[in-house]
Parts: structure tokens; C-alpha cells; sequence
């Protein structure tokens, strides 16, 4: 098999900075640490691996936000946990990454935290090796520091311990004849992180309390560390076990065992931020979810991408090059979105041309998040309607007296069509262009399922975000295909929907979607204001 692929110490030769496209890879399994849920912990590294895949095989405590970044078309397997497993075990993924690699894919191996922390990596990359299949490891953020330090517990402190130790809390390693030296680790004076022990919480801190580790000794553990919903429970090494029975306290989970526990009076930070606890979804096209998705996060949201929108270009193109090739025949171009601004754009450079091309030309755009997409293409619209909607435009041009120039408009296949009858009214000359068009892309069954409340086993949700009325029909689709129609109701009735600008908030009430609250303006930070004012406790409420 012809290799188009080189190794060197370990990892993948990258292209050099500056290059155009990246190099085709073909024949190799990377085994790439995906982190412990928080997307912006994914690396830099695994983020590009995915980008460039074939085929992605993800376990289930991998967020499924991760393969957003994946390209259209790759294959994408996860495992999953719950009432909806898939008979993924590990013998099957086994196979899967050697079928696929020996026909000349490019496998991406998607694993939570790191690969070699508990995780299998070794012996996954062992099983390659002896198939005869190239590998690389990309290391992740593993939830063994993460998860504390999430919850305000450092590891190590030099007020208590120099050296912590990181044990597996589960079962297989006795079964496997590696029985945990329960004698040593509970004589260290060391912290102890236990992966993986909420079901054998009790064996263990009973183990380690025969062992000499005194009962009192502080102890916490954290479910869903680095995410929105994290829980921290705290306790000593006597109880720890009948609080988690007590509250409920699921899997995934890490304890902390150690003096450094007490150190979360004074540092905690995750949860005391005001969205905190919240699940808030965000339905808007993948490439514009970043910044909101960073925003909500920062704010202590658990931030859940299901985007309802994808962009395509147009049916007819050359219409749009031709348009913009003859802007010299209009007054001025209106845009009406931050994908229109990205639209016009991409023809004027497919056409040869610059901004310079609009010197001359008035630039009206609605909304603010349009005009700062234009402003990122060093163009300063120069009118920017009050009302961020095409009324307020169509007020602003009457004031100006501008009603009756010659204007270029740049939009979406769906849009309401008032500005084209009231420029011609007034004796001006109106062209509409389709830039690009809006289409439904596929959502994994296992994120949407997420959505399920958690008696049902999903995680639930607080709210949901909406930028249109076009990613409300296709979430209620996308509900109704893989949940059922009850599930969709219940869904819709129980968390709060936050419209971005009066005009999505009509469209939303068009389709029956009742509306909470209506982010004053069309921006992420008028959204986050809205969601704030809705979901944030209260002053001198508990965080």
C-alpha cells in the first residue's frame, strides 16, 4: 500500500506555515485526546486532525460539539452509553480502525481526556501496530486535573502536598490481576485522584480507610467536570460515598482525596458564575456559533450547539458575479446580514475586485451584527437603521431622501420582500441577488438526544436561542424526525426561547414557538443581556 504519510518522532509532519491545503493523508489512525467535555479544551492539534479525517470513531463521553469541526462527508461512528447504546464495544472499534485505515482513510480516534490516562490508547495502538497500521498519539487534557480545578481544588498545594497520585476507582484493574495498592496510597500523604469510581465509591473509601487513611480525611467528588452542569459534592472520606447515594450523584465522576479539598472555600470559581447550571442551545450555522458558544460558556453556561442552518451557495452564482461586476450601475449596496456581507464579499473576490470597488457607493446594512461584519472587511456601513429590521432601514432612507437612488441588495434565498416595493414607489431602482442559500445540515442523533430530559436520559435544557425564524422550522423538524412529536412538545414547553430582534421573535410566534424574552439587539451581546435577565439567580440568591 503506498504510504502518503511521514512520522516523525511520534507525530505527523505538518505543512509548512503559510501553505495553501494542508497534505492528504491516507493509511494512519491518530489517537487524538478530545478533553474532558469543555470545547475550547479540545487542542489546537485535535482540532485539525478532525478537520482533516475521514472517519471519526468517538467514545460517548466525548462532546459531540467536537465534530462540528469535522468536513462534510466524513464517516462518523460514537459510542454511546444510556437507554440509546450502540453495540460499538471495543473489539468493534478495534476493527473499524485498522478496515478503514488499511483501505487509505485518514481515521481520527476520538477519546475523552487523554489516550494514555486510563483511556486504552496503549493497547488500541498495540493492536495497530500488529495489523500493520501507522499511528500518531495527540495528547488531551485529561479530567483528572480539569475536573478540580474546575472545582476549585488543586491537585497540589505547597501549604499540603508536594505529590499527588491518579488511581483508576474501577474494578477491571483487579479483575486484570493489577489489584490498586490500597496499603501504599493510603500511608501517602499525597492527594488521591480516583477516575472513574462513582459506582464503587463505597469499596474504595472503605479500602482506604482499613488501610489507615483517616475517615475524616476531606474528599469531594465532581460530576461533569469543565461543563456548564458540573456538580461538586463535598464531604470526608467517611461519608463522601452516602452523599453522593443520598443526592443521586451519576457517572462520569472524579474524587479528590487530600487536605487540598478544603482549598475550595477559598478558590472556587466555575460555579459561581451567573448562568452556571444553565444548558442553553444555540441554533445558528456552526461557522457563526463560536463566539456566542465562548460567551455563554465564559458566563458558566453548559452552551449546546445543535445548528439549524448551513450555507450553500446560491443556484445561480454567475448572477451574483455579474452583479458585482456591475456595481458601477448602482447608488448603493444593502446588506442585510453578516452572511450576506460574507457573500458579496466572496464575489468580489471571485470576480477579481476589492472593497475599493465600492468607492463611491453608500453601504446600508440591518443590524449591528452586520455592520461589524462589514467593519471586518474595513468597510464603515454608512447607515445602520436604529430598528434592526428592514422598517427601520426603509425609515432611515425616507429620512435621507435616499429612497430613490439605485441600490444593490445582497441576501439570502428567504427573506420578506418590503425593501424592493418601497424603493421602487419611490421612483429608485432596485436589484435583489441571492448570495447564498440557507439549508438544513445534519445534527448527530446523540447530541439531540441530549436535549431529553434527565428522567429520559438526556441532560435537559434551560433555554434555547434562536437568530430566524428558518432555524426554528428546522429544529421543530430536527425534533420531530428524531424525538417524536411528545418529546418535541415537551422540550419547546420546558425551556425558555430567547429571539434575537423582533423579527425572529414574529417568525417564531408564526410557528407557534412562544417567546420568553427578545434580545434588543441583533447581537451576541443583546442575546446574552436576554438570557441573563431570564436564567441568571438573583441577588443574594445561591450559585
Amino acid at each position: 500500500m503506498r504510504r502518503e504519510h511521514t512520522l516523525a518522532a511520534g507525530r505527523l509532519h505538518r505543512a509548512r506555515p503559510g501553505s495553501a491545503t494542508l497534505p492528504r493523508v491516507t493509511g494512519l489512525v491518530s489517537l487524538v485526546g478530545a478533553g474532558p467535555w469543555d470545547p475550547e479544551l479540545l487542542t489546537l492539534a485535535g482540532r485539525e486532525r478532525l478537520s482533516r479525517a475521514d472517519v471519526v470513531i468517538a467514545d460517548y463521553l466525548v462532546n459531540p460539539a467536537h465534530l462540528m469541526h469535522c468536513r462534510q462527508g466524513a464517516r462518523i461512528y460514537q459510542r454511546q452509553a444510556g437507554p440509546h447504546a450502540c453495540l460499538l464495544d471495543q473489539s468493534a472499534v478495534n476493527d473499524l480502525m485498522v478496515e478503514h485505515a488499511r483501505a487509505g482513510s485518514y481515521v481520527v480516534r476520538l477519546k475523552g481526556g487523554d489516550p494514555m490516562i486510563f483511556g486504552r490508547g496503549c493497547e488500541e495502538a498495540q493492536h495497530l501496530r500488529a495489523h500493520g497500521v501507522d499511528f500518531e498519539f495527540v495528547p488531551g487534557v485529561s479530567a483528572a486535573i480539569a475536573a478540580p480545578e474546575a472545582a476549585g481544588i488543586p491537585v497540589t498545594h505547597r501549604d499540603h502536598t508536594p505529590s499527588v497520585s491518579f488511581v483508576s476507582g474501577y474494578e477491571a484493574y483487579d479483575k486484570g490481576g493489577h489489584a490498586v495498592a490500597w496499603d501504599h496510597l493510603a500511608q501517602s500523604a499525597g492527594t488521591l485522584v480516583l477516575m472513574m469510581g462513582v459506582r464503587n465509591a463505597r469499596d474504595n473509601t472503605a479500602r482506604l480507610i482499613a488501610a489507615g487513611r483517616p475517615a475524616s480525611t476531606p474528599a469531594a467528588l465532581i460530576r461533569w467536570g469543565t461543563r456548564g452542569i458540573q456538580r461538586t459534592l463535598v464531604g470526608t472520606l467517611g461519608d463522601i460515598a452516602d452523599l453522593a447515594e443520598k443526592s443521586g450523584l451519576r457517572a462520569p465522576a472524579v474524587m479528590v482525596v487530600g487536605s487540598v479539598v478544603a482549598l475550595r472555600q477559598e478558590i472556587q470559581w466555575f460555579e459561581r458564575r451567573p448562568l452556571f447550571g444553565r444548558r442553553i442551545v444555540v441554533t445558528r450555522a456552526a461557522h457563526q456559533s463560536g463566539e456566542l458558544l465562548a460567551r455563554l460558556a465564559a458566563a458558566g453556561a453548559d452552551a449546546v450547539a445543535i445548528p439549524c442552518l448551513a450555507l450553500a451557495p446560491p443556484d445561480d452564482l454567475a448572477a451574483v458575479h455579474d452583479a458585482v461586476r456591475r456595481l458601477d450601475h448602482h447608488d448603493g449596496l444593502i446588506l442585510s446580514s453578516p452572511n450576506g456581507v460574507r457573500a458579496f464579499f466572496e464575489a468580489l473576490a471571485a470576480v477579481g475586485a476589492d472593497a475599493r470597488a465600492l468607492a463611491g457607493r453608500l453601504v446600508a446594512v440591518i443590524g449591528a451584527g452586520t455592520a461589524a461584519a462589514a467593519q471586518a472587511h474595513q468597510i464603515r456601513p454608512d447607515l445602520v437603521p436604529a430598528r434592526p429590521r428592514a422598517e427601520g432601514l426603509l425609515d432611515e432612507l425616507r429620512a435621507k431622501g435616499l429612497l430613490a437612488r439605485r441600490w444593490l441588495h445582497v441576501r439570502a434565498d428567504e427573506g420578506r420582500d418590503l425593501l424592493g416595493p418601497a424603493i421602487t414607489a419611490a421612483g429608485g431602482d432596485y436589484q435583489l441577488v441571492v448570495g447564498y442559500r440557507t439549508v438544513r445540515p445534519h445534527v448527530s442523533p446523540l447530541l439531540v438526544r441530549t436535549l431529553l430530559p434527565t428522567d429520559q436520559g438526556g441532560e435537559g435544557v434551560d433555554a434555547i436561542t434562536f437568530a430566524s425564524g428558518k432555524t426554528a422550522r428546522n429544529l421543530l423538524a430536527l425534533l420531530h424526525e428524531q424525538l417524536g412529536e411528545p418529546a418535541t412538545r415537551q422540550i419547546l414547553q420546558s425551556a425558555r426561547v430567547v429571539a434575537l430582534g423582533p423579527v425572529t421573535a414574529e417568525a417564531l410566534a408564526a410557528e407557534g414557538v412562544r417567546v420568553d424574552a427578545i434580545a434588543e439587539d441583533t447581537n451576541d451581546a443583546a442575546l446574552l443581556t436576554a438570557l441573563r435577565g431570564l436564567l441568571a439567580p438573583t441577588e443574594g440568591a445561591p450559585t
